[in-house]
């Protein structure tokens, strides 16, 4: 149930936007697992170390170094009802001389994301699951300078068990900043059908997510996760021994900030990345370390409303390599 219990938080986070998604991941584990009141407390620290890289266009180059910090942890739970917070802190390090061309904007030298969550998930007698969550945060160079760089995302899952394995995932998600659609501030709803038919294969088909794993034998596994448009994830794991796992992946991701002093309140300043990814992990009941490395391609800035203005106000990053490393905690 672990295993599937992770497949499907790692879908879900994906539909609240970039800067959020690693946090949300794990206050969503909890929505999907049919077992209530055995929540554990999780809190880890994770840096990450890009090289210095050029500029194209600029006669300068890009150091970035970023920092994440999460803490989700329980505060009521039994076998009906769970209550658990969060929060998570963002920092990302810059040392570059960087501008937006057509604005003439300098990147600022710190990007903050700063939230706090509240989750909360009921179980019927008809063993249906009702889980919901509220994030709020600010996500920008000078996180709550104003109303408008505020950010609010909320989330809300159905699960509809279907025969032992099987179950419908029913699920309505809000964010302030999304850019999926023309239209700001409009729900996304969601169904998917969790699909498991042996213990060496899982899915999840259906929208915005979708997830599949597969064992091919034992020590390894294989996983893929897609959420429309530009966010995909693959990835092998091998356990080399318990609890040491090694890894590769591959990764298509972004980030998006609101900057204080931009000319329209409603643009944002996006980062687009890819990476290939090999590391190990290694894990006990309560301490985790992971240390991760790789390539890091198809880099780039720009400021607008949506991913379809990437070609304005843009700056490329040469492609470089990036190392970092995780130490975890659960209680």
């Amino acid at each position: 149930m672990q295993a599937i219990v992770v497949m499907v938080a790692t879908t879900l986070a994906l539909v609240l936007g970039g800067a959020a998604r690693a946090a949300a991941q794990a206050e969503l584990l909890q929505w999907a697992d049919p077992t209530l009141g055995k929540l554990m407390g999780r809190t880890d620290y994770r840096v990450t170390f890009y090289s210095d890289e050029r500029v194209e266009g600029q006669n300068t180059r890009l150091d970035l170094t970023q920092h994440n910090f999460t803490l989700v942890t329980p505060i009521v739970q039994d076998s009906r009802d769970e209550w658990s917070v969060s929060a998570r802190l963002r920092y990302q390090d810059y040392d570059t001389h960087a501008v937006l061309p057509d604005s003439g904007q300098r990147l600022p030298q710190e990007l903050w994301d700063v939230r706090a969550g509240l989750s909360y998930r009921h179980k019927f007698i008809n063993q249906w699951t009702l889980g919901g969550n509220v994030t709020v945060g600010s996500a920008s160079d000078k996180p709550f300078h104003s109303e408008d760089e505020l950010i609010v995302h909320a989330t809300a899952l159905l699960r509809v068990p279907r025969g032992e394995r099987d179950a419908w995932l029913f699920s309505l998600s809000y964010a302030s900043d999304q850019e999926i659609f023309h239209t700001r501030h409009i729900p996304i709803p969601g169904v998917a059908y969790l699909y498991w038919p042996t213990d060496t294969f899982k899915a999840i088909v259906g929208f915005p997510f979708t997830s599949v794993e597969y064992k091919p034998f034992t020590p390894l596994t294989l996983e893929a996760s897609y959420f429309p448009i530009r966010t995909v994830r693959v990835r092998a794991t091998y356990v080399v021994f318990a609890p040491l796992r090694v890894f590769v992946g591959f990764d298509a991701d972004h980030d998006n900030y609101y900057l204080a002093d931009r000319g329209d309140k409603d643009d944002q300043l996006f980062y687009y990345e890819k990476r290939i990814t090999g590391g190990m992990r290694f894990d006990l009941r309560h301490v985790g370390l992971e240390v991760t490395g790789g390539y890091v391609f198809d880099r780039f800035y720009f400021e607008g409303e949506r991913y379809s203005e990437r070609n304005e106000n843009r700056f490329n990053v040469h492609s470089g390599t990036f190392v970092a490393a995780r130490l975890g905690f659960r209680w």
